[in-house]
């Protein structure tokens, strides 16, 4: 697997790391099978500067090691032809095999601490990672390598893109859910839902969590139906 992190800093006419992400994997999907892109939260802290939110994205394309450079430069090209003057983002692109612990760490002390630019652009060349800023200060490269960290573990953040599940309006039945790609769903107390009705906020998609490898939606029940819930 690849990873291709991405974080868009975001400002005003910014349309969101996310939408953005997932514009770039639909160029990547034009070469290469895209998996899904997940959202992975990052601290918030007054120093650091981010609009909503602040979180990364990462694009998971199944794809070896030698394909590493030509997804790099697909995901460089539609971002510098796409992101907003006055956004910093940062492009982090990896193979599996060659995130290490460090960078696994780094993106856990990005979820909970203020941490370093240059020391994101160091252990990214340490490690095999191919890694580059964009706009004035590049400092997304924060971001996009700490998401390329936090994805590798599979169990951190969760997927706003999965083969078709975007495509699934609610409310419907658990095993359309389950038949999309979902491997569990279950409730926030750990109980399984093998039967029932699935819906979402506003009709929003549905956003599922990598847990230990797998696949898993949370749920509340609400009016003898299930409640999608977001894991973080």
């Amino acid at each position: 697997m690849i990873y291709v992190g991405i974080d868009d800093t975001n400002n005003e006419e910014s349309v969101g790391t996310a939408k953005f992400t997932r514009q770039v994997a639909s160029k990547v999907a034009q070469k290469f099978r895209v998996y899904g892109v997940t959202r992975h939260q990052l601290c918030q802290n007054n120093e650091i500067e981010y609009s909503v939110h602040n979180f990364c994205a990462v694009i998971h394309v199944e794809a070896d090691k030698s394909h590493l450079n030509t997804i790099f430069s697909i995901a460089r090209a539609e971002i510098l032809n796409n992101y907003n003057m006055g956004s910093d983002p940062g492009l982090a692109t990896a193979h599996g095999d060659t995130i290490s612990s460090f960078v696994v760490s780094f993106g856990l002390d990005a979820k909970y601490k203020v941490v370093n630019k240059d020391t994101a652009i160091n252990l990214a060349k340490d490690s095999e990672i191919i890694i580059e800023g964009f706009g004035e200060a590049g400092n997304g490269v924060v971001g996009a390598l700490a998401g390329v960290g936090l994805a590798s573990t599979k169990n951190d953040g969760r997927f706003v893109q999965l083969g078709d599940l975007r495509k699934i309006k609610q409310p419907e039945p658990v095993q359309k859910f389950l038949k999309s790609g979902i491997d569990k769903i279950i409730t926030l107390d750990g109980v399984a839902v093998e039967e029932g009705i699935i819906f979402n906020t506003d009709n929003k998609p549905v956003k599922p969590s990598p847990v230990n490898g797998e696949i898993v939606l949370f749920v509340e029940p609400v009016n003898n139906m299930f409640k999608a819930v977001n894991r973080d």
